[in-house]
């Protein structure tokens, strides 16, 4: 797996339509719009986070903070990480079930990235791209400590926003290692 389709920069734009309301008067809605631009300059993804439910605009958001947190080497906080200046209007739900997949993640990052390094046969943890490590330690959080949430669900998660961030086939990497995870009864 390569490094050059690491995200590089997050930008927004507003996208404004009118939309009815129940008293049948038109009013303005503002979305956020998210572009997420990959180095290689062919491969710019337009990302409309409103059209995903809470949930997975949520994961979204932990994978970009969980990335920000790796490419600085662990040298930032997680209130720094959790600043999402470029996108101010996140609703609270989003933002605090953002925060319990960051904090849960990092306060657990020892104990992930060692079935990390236990399930990903051939591959050292250091090889793995940021994006891809980013949604699998989330992933491994959720499995392991969000029981209310099925594993069926962390992982079809884990591999739609693969196919979002990464590269053609890291969902399937992405998902093997999660699949070989929940198959092992997590205490």
């Amino acid at each position: 797996m390569s490094e050059e389709k690491e995200i590089k920069n997050i930008e927004n734009t507003e996208i404004i339509n009118e939309e009815t309301v129940s008293d049948n008067a038109p009013r303005k809605v503002v979305k956020k719009k998210m572009i997420v631009k990959s180095k290689n300059k062919e491969n710019i993804k337009d990302l409309d986070l409103s059209f995903y439910g809470a949930r997975r605009q949520a994961r979204i958001y932990a994978v970009m903070s969980l990335y920000s947190y790796d490419i600085n080497e662990k040298k930032i906080s997680i209130n720094d990480i959790l600043d999402f200046d470029y996108d101010k209007k996140i609703p609270e739900n989003i933002f605090a079930f953002t925060r319990n997949l960051v904090e849960g993640t990092i306060k657990n990052l020892e104990r992930i990235d060692s079935l990390i390094e236990k399930y990903s046969n051939n591959w050292d943890i250091k090889r793995i791209q940021y994006v891809d490590k980013s949604i699998i330690r989330m992933s491994i959080y959720s499995l392991i400590f969000l029981k209310d949430i099925p594993k069926s669900v962390v992982i079809d998660e884990a591999v739609e926003i693969a196919k979002i961030f990464s590269d053609k086939d890291s969902y399937k990497f992405v998902n093997g290692i999660l699949d070989g995870i929940q198959e092992e009864d997590i205490q």
